[in-house]
């Protein structure tokens, strides 16, 4: 029997596009609340400006207005369906939306599907609780994005990191940790997982020691701290408590 990682089934590969021109591709995955489904990325990738100062990141300043995201076919199938997303209201307002206090380099967008076709999955990734595992600096750490674009099945590379920064400390650090990894294009926006096997420290201080793997979602990657590959490849992940303070706050970006 063929096996797909649950957490391979949550990400989604993002192009943004203006009209019918491509500005790029990211990553994004899905989250559920209240019945309710959203895709979450980087506030970064559903703009196209530079967090946090805002510039354009494209030289003639086009800004998306809607997301061409690949959702995986129906139950015990593989491929995936083609969706195009209007991330704009017919006054080009955003339907997005961020944290209401805090700047933060994370974007939610609700979807307008129930989960329900049976023709595509939706596959949140917190559709499954998370084992409470322990997190901490210098363990191993995966992101789970789209470095080389889409190809056949079409599921996400699990590229490796190791926490470099302390987790605890997260909210006084302006609601990121560091990983430090060499990440590429395209991995914005990704969900970022610790994952043990055989022995699993939990985060009370005991350990259990099973013939599992167990996963825990740690939050959302925004790309590197140094623009050039020489240089120090430490990126950004922004903490998981984030997706439901913005869904909760339901406040609609500005533009």
């Amino acid at each position: 029997m063929t096996r797909i990682d649950r957490y391979s089934l949550a990400v989604a590969p993002i192009e943004q596009l203006f009209n019918e021109e491509s500005l790029g591709n990211a990553t994004g995955f899905v989250w559920k609340r209240n019945e309710r489904f959203y895709l979450v990325t980087n506030w970064h990738v559903i703009t196209c400006r530079r967090f946090p100062t805002g510039e354009n990141l494209h030289n003639h300043g086009a800004r998306p207005n809607k997301l061409r995201v690949l959702f995986n076919v129906g139950f015990q199938q593989f491929g995936k369906q083609e969706h195009l997303i209007s991330i704009r209201d017919e006054d080009a307002r955003p339907h997005w939306l961020i944290h209401g206090t805090r700047n933060v380099d994370v974007a939610v967008l609700p979807l307008p599907y129930d989960g329900k076709d049976p023709v595509f999955a939706l596959n949140p990734i917190n559709g499954s609780e998370d084992p409470d595992l322990f997190v901490g600096v210098g363990m191993d750490c995966f992101i789970l994005g789209y470095t080389f674009g889409v190809s056949p099945p079409g599921y996400p590379v699990w590229k490796r990191g190791s926490i470099a920064s302390e987790p605890d400390l997260i909210r006084m650090t302006g609601d990121h940790m560091l990983v430090d990894t060499a990440s590429r294009p395209g991995m914005s926006g990704a969900p970022v997982i610790l994952r043990t096997w055989g022995y699993h420290l939990l985060d009370d201080g005991s350990t259990e020691i099973d013939e599992n793997a167990r996963s825990r979602f740690v939050g959302i990657y925004s790309g590197r701290l140094a623009a050039q590959p020489m240089e120090a490849q430490i990126g950004m992940v922004w903490g998981s408590y984030l997706i439901d303070e913005i869904i909760a706050g339901g406040q609609r970006d500005k533009d």
